[in-house]
């Protein structure tokens, strides 16, 4: 399915609510595909890494896969060692969402059992792609009818080359303090400031300059891999990070109303199967802006916990705004 303006072109699947490319001009005129992807829905299917996915029930990690909804501890499948990640085995990643086009965007819907994966309630859930502008605008809606966990978010990797690595590439995070891990990528609860710290994005700065740090937090995710804590984080969607290629002068704005994003420097992409056009998608090749309620919300209290009842509505909203400089 595939949305298209005078400025971007943007193609989803049904099988995980994915990014599959956004094709856009460069500052030469030249077409450039900003997002990593495959050509065949066979790869998505066999592919672990999560490229273009909409991810949940609930994004990131969960230590041990516990969770304590109204009194009552459920226990999550656990996919990635003894944490629960992205959902588990088989998350919204792995399945088919029933797609429509609509005026000015798509939909896409998907009615998550009570018990998939373990987690309480039956779960509806939206997701809308818009094109609006030069933006590609992402809404999620969801409702329960009991207790649930529900935190979800988009996990495209970028690459404002369209080839290579993304370690010349910059990026800039309107954060202040970042969430400290453990060294299984598991938040503490302690919150860090950035300052005179390799973690410190406050200006735009290029990937590749502090990567290969000595820096705990850097050298136990061979990369960066945190959650920064958004600025002025007042429920209302405000600008939260933004990257740019100095070789082809595409610049990518990310807003969100959610409180944390996610910066991953593709440090576990492994070369496993080639992607678009048979390229490969090799380490630090795709890099990734997660917006996100704090990982391991339920394993640490003063994390805000990413619970939704009956009769709530869950809405949320992620922006990718592009420009040429």
């Amino acid at each position: 399915m595939v949305l298209k303006n005078d400025f971007l072109e943007v193609e989803i699947s049904e099988y995980g609510a994915s990014i599959v490319s956004i094709k856009m001009p460069d500052k030469n005129g030249n077409i450039v595909d900003v997002v990593l992807g495959y050509d065949d829905i066979g790869k998505y299917k066999r592919q672990s890494k999560y490229i273009g996915a909409t991810v949940g029930r609930c994004c990131n990690r969960i230590k041990n896969g516990i969770i304590k909804l109204d009194g009552k501890t459920y226990k999550l499948n656990c996919n990635d060692g003894s944490n629960h990640l992205h959902g588990g085995f088989n998350g919204f990643d792995k399945k088919f969402w029933q797609g429509e086009k609509t005026s000015n965007g798509i939909k896409l819907y998907y009615s998550s059992k009570d018990g998939e994966e373990n987690y309480p309630g039956n779960l509806k859930v939206c997701v809308t792609y818009t094109l609006k502008n030069s933006s590609l605008i992402i809404n999620y809606r969801a409702v329960t009818d009991k207790t649930t966990v529900c935190s979800l978010t988009n996990h495209t990797y970028f690459n404002l080359n369209g080839q290579g690595d993304i370690l010349g590439q910059k990026v800039q995070i309107l954060a202040d303090s970042f969430t400290e891990n453990d060294k299984y990528s598991l938040p503490t609860g302690k919150i860090i400031s950035v300052k005179d710290t390799p973690m410190d994005f406050r200006r735009l700065k290029k990937i590749g300059k502090h990567i290969n740090d000595e820096y705990y937090q850097i050298r136990y995710a061979k990369g960066f891999d945190n959650n920064w804590v958004i600025k002025n984080n007042n429920g209302k969607i405000r600008k939260a990070a933004r990257a740019y290629s100095n070789e082809t002068g595409i610049e990518l704005g990310v807003f969100t109303d959610l409180p944390g994003i996610q910066f991953y420097s593709g440090n576990y992409l492994d070369g496993a199967e080639n992607g678009k056009n048979n390229k490969p998608i090799r380490n630090h090749y795709g890099f990734c802006l997660e917006c996100q309620y704090f990982p391991n919300a339920f394993a640490n209290e003063n994390f805000e916990k990413p619970i939704l009842r009956a009769g709530e509505l869950y809405n949320k909203t992620i922006i990718y705004k592009f420009k040429i400089k």
